[in-house]
């Protein structure tokens, strides 16, 4: 037995390091790219890119009502592919919605979220929704069947994409649109070849499908659009409504320094966050909810990881942060570097309490994550009302924002070894009961 659990231990850490290479690659690039880019376009033209992607995450959340995070779990491939089936429908339903309402009242949506500067990109909002729902669907497949070299590699290929896209179109003079079609871009590469073995099982797929077993399988996991959905929807606007207030309370020059700033540190592990999140969540569900033991072991061992691994990124910026960029991206960016020094330790707190993000749904306890998402962006959205009230500068509110986001991911993590530890008590007194 023994046996067994070290070779799935090894295995599940041998996926992280296979997905994590690619990772590493797409971050280099990333990396080596940004000076070239950051030459092209000022700050104020990535502080509208800024925007676009922070409302492009908040939009895309809720794209296919999160049916697609079922699919890793789901009983059996019959399942899984009627869920990706709904999944789709329920992802052309929203797109089509939302280029709707933009015909009509597109002016006014962005005039109430303060976001004026997109109203000539609006319906690229919608064509990058469409990607990004796409993808999630695809990736979610994959996982589910442990492909972790495609995903590996569309990792890499989504970088290049992204970056060269952005390069180029800039050379071109498009400005803030050569920046935004590059993330979109960017988003789309990959879709392909995650799609590749569905292509193949096309005629079994077809088969199976049926319009009764669509509906069995949204209403089976129906918590995930009622809880997860608005769960991770609440919580990426605690990521992403900063920079959109920051806008509102001191202008775009301050959005693309926070921006830039934000992207950059975030680098060195987000990316490889993702990729640890999505072997985490492959081997969780795998495992299921009838071994809370060794979710709860797995998660721990990663963790502390996870806490190591961080570090250095963390000392890196927190230490040279100005001089980074100034000496990157030029003198212009120094603000930027201040910036970084206080969100390396929002970033570094995240990377290391990640295992816990994907434990609520494999255990289908995502209405306690809403309740935690919920209690997190009160206290940010309260935050910068505080901070505009005592007239903070940008930096005092940033740095403000970071403490009450630590604090949050610390809560979490308690939060959720706690329900861990309650669901082992129940198994062994449910083995005991047998």
């Amino acid at each position: 037995m023994k046996r067994i659990n070290m070779l799935s231990e090894n295995r599940f850490f041998k996926n992280i390091v296979l997905v994590a290479s690619g990772t590493a690659f797409a971050q280099i690039l990333s990396i080596a790219m940004s000076p070239i880019i950051t030459r092209i376009y000022p700050p104020e033209e990535y502080g509208v890119l800024s925007v676009f992607v922070s409302l492009l995450s908040l939009i895309s959340i809720g794209a296919s009502l999160d049916f697609q995070k079922a699919v890793p779990i789901a009983d059996d491939d019959q399942s899984a592919y009627n869920l990706i089936v709904g999944a789709f429908l329920i992802l052309i339903s929203f797109c089509v919605t939302l280029i709707t309402v933009f015909a009509f009242w597109g002016e006014q949506v962005f005039n109430l979220l303060n976001s004026e500067v997109l109203i000539d990109y609006m319906y690229l909002i919608a064509i990058g929704v469409l990607f990004i729902g796409v993808y999630n669907i695809m990736l979610h497949w994959s996982l589910r069947i442990k492909d972790f070299r495609v995903i590996t590699r569309t990792t890499v290929t989504q970088s290049i994409a992204s970056n060269l896209s952005k390069i180029g179109l800039g050379l071109m003079g498009l400005g803030s649109l050569g920046l935004i079609l590059g993330q979109i871009i960017g988003q789309s590469g990959g879709i392909a070849r995650l799609s590749f073995p569905l292509i193949e099982k096309r005629r079994e797929i077809i088969n199976v499908i049926k319009w009764s077993e669509i509906r069995k399988q949204l209403t089976r996991y129906i918590k995930f659009p009622l809880f997860s959905a608005p769960s991770n929807y609440i919580y990426t606007a605690g990521n992403e409504v900063p920079l959109i207030i920051l806008t509102s309370l001191y202008g775009t020059t301050v959005a693309g320094l926070y921006g830039l700033a934000n992207s950059i540190v975030s680098l060195p592990i987000s990316l490889l966050a993702m990729s640890i999140s999505q072997v985490f969540y492959s081997e969780t569900a795998s495992i299921g909810k009838s071994n809370p033991q060794k979710i709860k072991s797995l998660s721990l061992e990663l963790s502390g990881k996870l806490a190591l691994i961080g570090l250095l990124p963390l000392l890196v910026f927190v230490l040279f942060g100005p001089w980074i960029f100034s000496v990157a991206f030029g003198h212009h960016w120094y603000d930027a570097g201040k910036y970084a020094r206080v969100l390396a330790f929002i970033v570094y707190v995240h990377f290391v309490i990640l295992p816990v993000g994907r434990i609520l749904e494999v255990i289908e306890k995502q209405n306690i994550g809403l309740v935690i998402n919920l209690f997190r962006l009160v206290v940010i959205i309260l935050t910068f009302i505080i901070s505009k009230f005592l007239q903070f500068t940008d930096i005092q509110t940033i740095t403000l924002y970071a403490l009450v986001n630590i604090a949050s991911y610390i809560i979490s993590f308690i939060i959720v070894q706690l329900i861990l530890t309650k669901e082992i008590q129940f198994s062994r007194e449910f083995r005991k009961k047998l």
